[in-house]
């Protein structure tokens, strides 16, 4: 359970400087949405786990440091390709994926519910607190995204700390550039269009994580208790295997025995009732 700890502490995006970009609504909203996906990614990992690209399945989507999506195709030298237009034709290999993968720096990565010999109801709040731990941060980069509204500049503006509420500070993290708006007075419309969407966004990716969290509560406790009943009853059954065939046994060697118990004369040699004419 420690991985969970390192959830809130964990460098991300949000203490990484991004190049300089033309400040607009929507190249703000854009970045806002990359960051909130990323940030789910990683919330995710810590609930289901991460493995190494060599373990990966065939199919699956990983992104790297610049946000750029892979595929394995195969299980070759070279298995993971991107359709990314600037990279076309580009392929990694496992090692090369696992050193740029956005999760890198904790990578392998057990999560939570492959947890076993215990009980999902014992899992719980080990749960409960990784979507506290999604929260803060998306907070955070909501905080991060109202301080950057107010910039002048065209490059990052380092911050000291940015602490939402009840949540872990984060330390030395950046403005980002695509949110600065060079004249604020002009720019309010921008200013206010940016806060209102991070929060409006964050909380309902947020409110869909705890709908999928008690999805996957119930399916776990259900899949939980299939495997406890059936692990029960598979010792029942070997417990039970010698003494039952023996009893089997026996009973079909008395029924074999039956024959050879005389009847009683009043039963075996009555005459036959006489017909009634």
């Amino acid at each position: 359970m420690n991985t969970l700890i390192s959830l809130i502490g964990i460098a991300s995006i949000l203490s990484t400087p991004l190049g300089a970009l033309a400040a607009s609504p929507d190249e703000c909203r854009t970045e806002m949405n990359f960051q909130m996906a990323r940030e789910q990614r990683l919330y995710r990992a810590h609930l289901f786990g991460k493995k190494n690209a060599k373990d990966a399945a065939v199919g699956e989507v990983r992104y790297d440091n610049e946000g750029i999506s892979w595929i394995k195709q195969d299980n070759s030298g070279t298995p993971w390709a991107t359709f990314d237009p600037n990279n076309s034709g580009l392929k990694w290999s496992n090692f090369l994926m696992d050193q740029e993968d956005e999760n890198a720096p904790i990578l392998p990565l057990k999560g939570i519910f492959e947890t076993k010999r215990m009980m999902t109801s014992e899992l719980i709040p080990y749960a409960l607190q990784s979507i506290r731990a999604l929260e803060c941060r998306l907070e955070s980069l909501c905080d991060i995204i109202e301080i950057s509204a107010l910039q002048t500049t065209e490059t990052p503006v380092r911050i000291n700390k940015v602490q939402p509420f009840g949540c872990t500070a984060f330390a030395d993290v950046y403005t980002l550039s695509s949110c600065h708006f060079s004249e604020p007075d002009e720019n309010i419309l921008s200013q206010t269009d940016s806060k209102t969407y991070c929060s409006d966004v964050s909380r309902q990716l947020l409110q869909r994580e705890v709908e999928l969290l008690k999805l996957t509560v119930e399916y776990d406790a259900g899949y939980r208790t299939l495997m406890q009943f059936a692990g029960n009853f598979d010792i029942f059954l070997r417990e039970m295997r010698w003494p039952l065939t023996t009893t089997l046994r026996q009973a079909v060697q008395l029924i074999g025995q039956l024959q050879r118990i005389p009847c009683f004369i009043s039963s075996c040699d009555a005459s036959p009732k006489p017909k009634v004419q």
